[in-house]
């Protein structure tokens, strides 16, 4: 009795009604069952109700050529369900436009129905490691590279190799004494990066080519030796698609109208080889296999880019930040920065790293250093190593000794007391001590909340 109501209900509902039909209207339509996979549930925020118990069995007829959203709408609305949290499926999923007919639905056959099930993700379209390696060959490959940089193998002469990787030179009109990395082993590491900068944005022309001063290279340093540099080449498509330096810079060669299309970027010689060479793996990549913070599942997979190099010193990252800074390459800059933070940051180390910042205007680091210094105050502040850097950078003891005071507590307010300075009792208004008294003891304190 039960199922027959049901199948009347269901065959008004989504079939239109089957009464007063002959035999050519029975062979129109088709009647089949309904079956709940699990419990439904009609599901609030406050409290759920199961509407349909698991294997519940519901009789329907429909028209062979009927679409099967009347019968989601017509069963949802039955059970006091939402319709948009039910799915459907035969042999396969039932989608709205779908009929009987055309899914070969027949007499006595079971659709099935349970809660909607959240769509799995796509599966990408290709495998980010096999794109990472495949940039890597590209970076590798010379063949179609138009873009070379002249890098320095040695420091040139007048030059001195900081600690940190930067340089000193001797005095002259047109040489820039900078250290990068605020290396305790130079005296005139006070030069700004402003400056740097802006030379560094110098172009020049030579052979027809448009090269860059590119780091503020200078007289002192253009004489060099061709032994002496060594070309690292790469492809200034992708330069151009990485960093707005390289675009602007590719830019001004363009209106000078330079020969074979090509390019060369002279860096300035504080930057060895290798800075060079992790600064393009970045590009290429977006990652630096030998930085710790970069390292993935496949990470043993290395190319020749580091092959030779397992590590980066903490002297190596800031070179590289240098160089980041210089060539405006934020999200390289960002990861040296978090490299530094994270895996870097020591008693004997956080001096130098904090220095830098100075002039690299790496306000993480600097912040971390300051964090950093406070933590470890009496060890840090003991070091050799802190005292050297501070001499040449004063400037940076003022932010350290404001973060000191604020771990200060302030001292509490006294309030005055309202009574005589011999003990006695206290005025009262309008008394003749109270009159004569010059600062007014007699009246209330100001509360210390409003000093």
């Amino acid at each position: 009795m039960a199922n027959n109501a049901a199948r009347g209900g269901a065959g008004a509902g989504a079939g239109g009604g089957g009464g007063g039909g002959g035999g050519n209207a029975q062979n129109e339509h088709v009647e089949f069952t309904v079956k709940a996979e699990e419990d439904l549930y009609l599901m609030g925020s406050e409290t759920t109700i199961r509407r349909v118990a698991a294997d519940t069995n519901y009789s329907c007829l429909m028209l062979k050529t009927q679409r099967f959203s009347s019968l989601f709408r017509h069963y949802a609305k039955y059970h006091g369900l939402r319709k948009d949290d039910l799915e459907y499926y035969f042999v396969h999923p039932l989608e709205n436009e779908d009929t009987p007919e055309s899914v070969q639905l027949q007499r006595g056959d079971i659709i099935m129905v349970r809660k909607r099930r959240k769509a799995e993700p796509p599966e990408p379209a290709a495998d980010d490691a096999e794109f990472f390696r495949d940039m890597r060959d590209l970076l590798d490959d010379e063949e179609h590279m138009d873009a070379v940089f002249l890098v320095h193998r040695f420091p040139p002469k007048g030059a001195v190799m900081t600690k940190g990787g930067g340089t000193t030179t001797t005095k002259s009109s047109t040489t820039i004494a900078e250290d990068g990395d605020g290396g305790p082993s130079s005296s005139s590491t006070s030069t700004r990066g402003n400056k740097r900068k802006k030379d560094s944005m110098t172009a020049a022309t030579k052979t027809g080519l448009s090269s860059d001063d590119d780091g503020g290279l200078n007289s002192s340093t253009s004489s060099t030796n061709d032994a002496d540099l060594l070309e690292i080449r790469a492809h200034k498509c992708i330069l151009t698609a990485r960093a707005d330096y390289f675009k602007a810079l590719f830019r001004k060669e363009s209106l000078v109208g330079a020969k074979g299309g090509g390019c060369v970027v002279k860096v300035e010689p504080i930057f060895p080889p290798k800075i060079v060479r992790l600064m393009l793996e970045f590009i290429y990549t977006n990652r630096i296999e030998c930085v710790k913070s970069s390292f993935t599942d496949e990470g043993k997979d290395r190319t020749n880019w580091c092959a030779t190099t397992r590590s980066v010193t903490t002297d190596e990252l800031l070179s590289l930040l240098h160089l980041a800074d210089m060539w405006q390459l934020r999200d390289l800059k960002r990861l040296v920065e978090h490299e530094l933070i994270r895996g870097h940051m020591k008693i004997n180390t956080v001096a130098r790293m904090y220095c830098a910042t100075d002039d690299l205007h790496a306000k993480r680091l600097s912040k971390s250093c300051l964090e950093f210094i406070m933590e470890n105050y009496r060890e840090v502040t003991g070091s050799v190593a802190f005292q050297e850097e501070m001499k040449h950078h004063p400037n940076l003891c003022i932010p350290i000794l404001k973060a000191a005071a604020d771990l200060i507590p302030e001292p509490s307010m006294k309030k005055q007391r309202t009574s005589d300075i011999g003990g006695g009792k206290p005025d009262m208004p309008g008394s003749s001590n109270a009159a004569n008294s010059g600062g007014g003891l007699a009246s209330s304190p100001v509360p210390d909340n409003e000093l």
